[in-house]
């Protein structure tokens, strides 16, 4: 009696592989998904803001549903009480009717509030996230009272629980997008790294690297943050080499 060809033993790699890309699908599709991010990028970009921090926030706020509405009545992506978006678009110069759930209009406002918060907090992240959840006057009334200082860089001190579990969230998020997603090309022209870098480089050292790059032209008209996207690891290897040449020559 002729036997039956032996089943193939699937082996444990393959299902190591499926997990790992349930768990990928899992992550990039429901638990940190990016929608709208030519709209991210564009309006972080125009207010100079970090895009996994405004991606963060949106996360958290509404999961990226342009309907949501809170009990308290925010609206939209990046939940914004109509009140505060009038105000804020009169401070932008808009004029026109307020519009919270078209997703370019929302993601427009709420990352100009987001920029005007932390120049208001002098950069400080969890005073802006503290103030966009909780308000901007009971901010300033925890920093009078103490409850917070102008330093601030732990949310444990926010008394109310809700702000500060908002804070702590959006922090979680803003990570976990920046390690998902920053293999994106975040803009053409969005470099905060070169600029930082530049900042702390002689005149002359900046125009040889950008001469080397074939950028000089764009850094004279634009400055360092004009420097394309692509260009920037290219920048970073050539700023050491050159930093080994003029230590080889001292």
């Amino acid at each position: 009696m002729a036997r039956g060809r032996p089943r193939r033993r699937i082996r444990p790699r393959f299902w190591i592989g499926i997990g790992v890309l349930g768990i990928v699908a899992f992550l990039y599709g429901y638990w940190a998904p990016f929608p709208f991010q030519p709209t991210v990028l564009r309006e972080s970009q125009r207010h100079d803001l970090n895009p996994f921090l405004v991606a963060a926030v949106i996360r958290v706020e509404s999961r990226f549903r342009p309907d949501a509405i809170s009990r308290r009545g925010a609206e939209g992506l990046m939940q914004l009480m109509p009140s505060s978006a009038q105000w804020i678009q009169a401070q932008m110069g808009i004029a026109g009717p307020v519009s919270l759930t078209n997703p370019a209009h929302n993601i427009a406002l709420g990352t100009w509030y987001l920029r005007y918060l932390l120049t208001r907090y002098r950069g400080n992240e969890t005073l802006a996230l503290a103030a966009y959840n909780g308000g901007p006057a009971t901010v300033d009334r925890w920093l009078q009272n103490g409850i917070l200082r102008p330093d601030q860089v732990s949310p444990a001190s926010i008394p109310y629980p809700e702000t500060r579990d908002f804070v702590r969230r959006v922090r979680r998020f803003e990570f976990a997008y920046r390690i998902m997603y920053g293999w994106l090309a975040i803009g053409k022209h969005w470099s905060p790294g070169v600029v930082s870098m530049a900042k702390v480089m002689s005149e002359e050292t900046k125009m040889k690297l950008g001469e080397r790059l074939g950028v000089a032209n764009i850094v004279r008209q634009e400055g360092w943050g004009g420097v394309p996207a692509r260009e920037c690891g290219n920048l970073v290897r050539e700023a050491i080499r050159l930093a080994e040449e003029e230590l080889r020559r001292s």
